[in-house]
Formats: C-alpha cells, sequence, structure tokens
C-alpha cells in the first residue's frame, strides 16, 4: 500500500459522528510508507505528511497492521503483546482508533 493508498482509505472509514467531542493529534510511524500525522478535531479529520512536534500519542507498525487494528481485524492488546504495534504517549487515544474509523461500508 502506498501513501495515497492509506489516506484514502483512513479519510473514507473516518466517522465524524464518533470523532465529535474528540481533540487529538495522532503520530504514525509506519515502517512502509512515509510519516503522517492525523489531527482530529471535534469530528474533522486532518492528515498531513511529516512528523508533528507535540503528537498525543505515536503509533509504529506497519500499514497492514494499521488497517487490521482500524477494521477491527486485530485486537489492539494482542497487537501490543506481540510487538506488531507500539505506542508512546496517551495510549487511550491509540485505543480509541478504532472507532473512530469504524465506517466499514468502503
Amino acid at each position: 500500500m502506498d501513501d495515497d493508498q492509506l489516506i484514502a482509505k483512513l479519510r473514507a472509514r473516518f466517522d465524524a459522528k464518533a470523532a465529535e467531542g474528540v481533540s487529538a493529534i495522532y503520530q504514525f510511524d509506519l515502517d512502509d510508507v512515509d510519516d503522517y500525522h492525523m489531527t482530529i478535531d471535534d469530528g474533522s479529520l486532518d492528515i498531513q505528511p511529516g512528523r508533528h512536534p507535540n503528537p498525543g500519542v505515536t503509533i509504529s507498525s506497519d500499514t497492514g497492521t494499521l488497517m487490521a487494528l482500524v477494521r477491527k481485524e486485530l485486537n489492539s492488546m494482542q497487537a501490543l503483546l506481540t510487538g506488531k504495534v507500539k505506542v508512546t504517549g496517551n495510549i487511550g487515544l491509540a485505543s480509541r482508533l478504532p472507532k473512530l474509523f469504524a465506517n466499514s461500508s468502503r
């Protein structure tokens, strides 16, 4: 999966209603694409390339694992315990990802 495909999939799956009242910055350090950060602000989503100076949480993995988490095909605790995902910062934000990207019809 390339950068554009990953961003398109995240945008398509984003559930703005689930993100109402959420204000968070996610940093993605993915092995197989460039680094990205994602800002969620009360139902809106903005994805930008590069590193954010002060993310609330940083998630390190690869795109396949990230999408499996978002699609709820992989349990987040299992991913952490097996080393498929590394999380630094606010782990509570990381655990919210599947709910924020729950649009499964796309």
